[in-house]
């Protein structure tokens, strides 16, 4: 089947949102990595060579997190994990403190790689007269940096620019569906004929239905499937972002 004859034009879809980590880029894959790495210097320096600690450190940061109502810094998620490790007085914590601190801000100045299937979609997209939003619930630094990204890269492969303007709600604000009503409203699109893409069932595509998003897709992840709610059954699911090129 031709991809125009999808449920871009089928549904009436004029401008699509996306969120941002773990839909288009491979935010978890990056996290991991450099907590791995931080959770291990910190076992060193705590003398503890237990087996497969390093691992046991991001877990707990892992957990952490998914506890949290809200994201968390990466440097105070891993002072939280490392103190449900060890408790309160670890050793050299000061020092640990001044290198995990210096560690994130060398996380944030990067950024995670792509999906393979973002570029391809986005191209689609644009092809075919789309507009595109992107919402994240980060800091707005770091989602321009990643946004700014995605253009370059949508350069390089198609040779042409692509339009995709962005909201980022603070990351100390609670992530619910206010900061779906607010990319609306900045982007300028009708909640009737938007598609919002996301990876998080509950903050993401529910989220997205409480304001009157029209359509909702939710690609499949760690918080696909994060709440109880009857709400979700008619809702269509795609195992990656490129899934959207055959719908």
């Amino acid at each position: 089947m031709d991809k125009r004859d999808g449920i871009f034009e089928k549904e009436e879809i004029k401008s699509v949102i996306f969120d941002l980590d773990d839909t288009l880029f491979e935010t978890g894959v990056y996290y991991r990595v450099n907590m791995l790495t931080m959770a291990s210097f910190a076992a060193e320096m705590i003398g503890d060579n237990t087996p497969q600690i390093a691992e046991k450190i991001v877990q707990e940061g892992v957990d952490v997190h998914k506890k949290n109502a809200r994201p968390v810094l990466l440097n105070e998620l891993m002072k939280e994990a490392l103190k449900g490790i060890y408790g309160e007085n670890i050793p050299h914590q000061g020092h640990i403190h001044n290198y995990l601190d210096h560690m994130v801000e060398e996380f944030y100045k990067g950024v995670p790689k792509l999906f393979p299937g973002t570029l391809p979609v986005l191209e689609m997209l644009d092809s075919m007269g789309i507009a595109i939003g992107i919402h994240s619930h980060a800091q707005t630094e770091w989602t321009e940096r990643k946004v700014e990204y995605i253009k370059k890269c949508f350069f390089d492969t198609y040779q042409r620019e692509i339009n995709i303007q962005f909201h980022s709600t603070p990351i100390d604000g609670k992530k619910d569906s206010l900061g779906w009503s607010e990319a609306i409203q900045k982007f300028g699109f009708n909640p009737k004929t938007t598609l919002v893409v996301g990876d998080n069932l509950k903050d993401d595509i529910l989220a997205a239905q409480e304001v009157g998003i029209g359509y909702v897709v939710l690609v499949k992840g760690i918080y696909s499937e994060n709440t109880d709610s009857s709400l979700d059954k008619e809702i269509l699911r795609i195992n990656d972002i490129g899934g959207l090129l055959e719908l």
